[in-house]
């Protein structure tokens, strides 16, 4: 079952825990300090209507999630919705949740009145891979470089 929840309810659920250390492996970025999920941001972002969270439930426990920032970007003159974090658990990947979660993103998109939906995914992973295969087309590729050696 895929459904919109809030921040709380993502931190409460069992997996919840579990699904943040399997997406901070699978998605780590050489250079990066290792992820550190600030809840209370995304609580603030989310009670500020810039934040929205889906969640997918199999049996009960959280397989997965999708969280989209939503605001006006200057550049575009418009809302924009993007994908801030995407992820499935790879024991439920077999099950279409990230899929039906992709969809209730575009879904979500189109009800904030953004153009579309931006989704990153790490190069050459899972997601990297599908995207293309259900109508996402590639337009920018993000580079990174350090630059703090904290």
């Amino acid at each position: 079952m895929i459904r919109p929840c809030t921040v709380a309810e993502l931190e409460a659920a069992p997996s919840f825990p579990d699904l943040l250390a399997e997406y901070a492996a699978e998605s780590a970025i050489e250079g990066m300090p290792p992820p550190s999920a600030r809840m209370e941001t995304y609580r603030a972002l989310h009670d500020a209507g810039l934040l929205h969270v889906l969640a997918a439930w199999v049996d009960g426990a959280l397989a997965g999630f999708i969280t989209v920032l939503a605001a006006p970007l200057p550049h575009y003159g418009r809302t924009v919705a993007v994908s801030e974090s995407f992820f499935v658990a790879r024991a439920h990947r077999s099950t279409g949740a990230g899929l039906k979660l992709l969809r209730a993103a575009e879904n979500k998109a189109r009800e904030l009145g953004s153009p579309g939906l931006l989704v990153s995914a790490p190069y050459e992973g899972d997601l990297f891979r599908v995207l293309p295969r259900i109508g996402y087309a590639e337009t920018n590729r993000v580079f990174f470089k350090t630059v703090s050696h904290e």
